[in-house]
C-alpha cells in the first residue's frame, strides 16, 4: 500500500479536536466549521495538561475551528507551531449535517445500520463517499512524514476524520462513522503496520 518506506519512524499522538455544540447536541457535524463549545474548551485544556511532558516537536491541526483552537492548547502558548493542513478536511456529510445522530438511526434504520458496517459503501446525499476523505489523510499524511522522521508529532481532528486517519495508520478498516465519538479518548497513542500509509 505504501509507496515510502523509513526505518525509523515518529510517534504519532491521535488527538480528538475539542466538542463543538452540535457534539454535545448529538448532532452530525463533518465538515460543517464550528467553533469549540464551552465544554470542548475544557476538553482542549485537559488534553494540553495531560500531554505537556509529552515532548511533542510537530502539531498539525485539522482545518476546521474546533481541531484548530484545541491545537493552540497544545503548542503551550505557541512555543510548538501550529501547521493547519488544509487537505485535513472532514468528511462532508451534506444533508445529513446537523442531523440528530439518534433521529437518523430511527428514521432511516436500514441505511444508519449500513452506514455502521460498511461507511465505504454510501455517500450522504449532496456529501462526499469516505474514499475521498482517505486520499486527502493519504496525502497529508505522506507530507508530513516527508518532513518529521522522528519526534513525537501530535494530529489533531475531528471524528471521523480522526478514525480515517487511525485507520491509514494502523492498516485497519474504519466502521461506524457516526458513533465514533463514545468510542476512545481524547488521544491516543497510534502503533502504525508495515505497509500502512507510513
Amino acid at each position: 500500500m505504501s509507496e515510502i518506506e523509513f526505518n525509523e519512524k515518529p510517534r504519532i499522538l491521535l488527538i480528538r479536536a475539542g466538542a463543538t455544540d452540535l457534539d454535545d447536541q448529538d448532532r452530525i457535524v463533518g465538515s460543517l466549521d464550528m467553533p469549540l463549545s464551552s465544554d470542548g474548551e475544557r476538553e482542549a485544556r485537559a488534553i494540553a495538561r495531560d500531554l505537556a511532558g509529552v515532548g511533542i516537536v510537530a502539531i498539525f491541526s485539522a482545518a476546521g475551528l474546533a481541531a484548530q483552537q484545541t491545537a493552540r492548547q497544545l503548542s503551550r502558548s505557541g512555543e510548538v507551531r501550529v501547521r493547519v493542513e488544509e487537505n485535513l478536511v472532514n468528511l462532508d456529510y451534506g444533508l445529513w449535517h446537523g442531523k440528530s445522530r439518534s433521529e437518523f438511526k430511527e428514521n432511516q434504520p436500514k441505511l444508519y445500520r449500513q452506514w455502521q458496517d460498511n461507511p465505504d459503501s454510501i455517500c450522504p446525499p449532496d456529501g462526499e463517499p469516505v474514499e475521498v476523505v482517505r486520499e486527502r489523510v493519504k496525502a497529508t499524511l505522506k507530507k508530513i512524514r516527508r518532513k518529521h522522521k522522528t519526534g513525537t508529532i501530535a494530529i489533531v481532528a475531528p471524528d471521523p476524520l480522526l478514525s480515517i486517519l487511525r485507520s491509514e495508520l494502523e492498516g485497519t478498516e474504519v466502521r461506524d462513522l457516526l458513533d465514533v465519538r463514545c468510542e476512545e479518548d481524547t488521544w491516543c497513542d497510534v502503533d502504525w503496520v508495515s505497509g500502512s500509509v507510513f
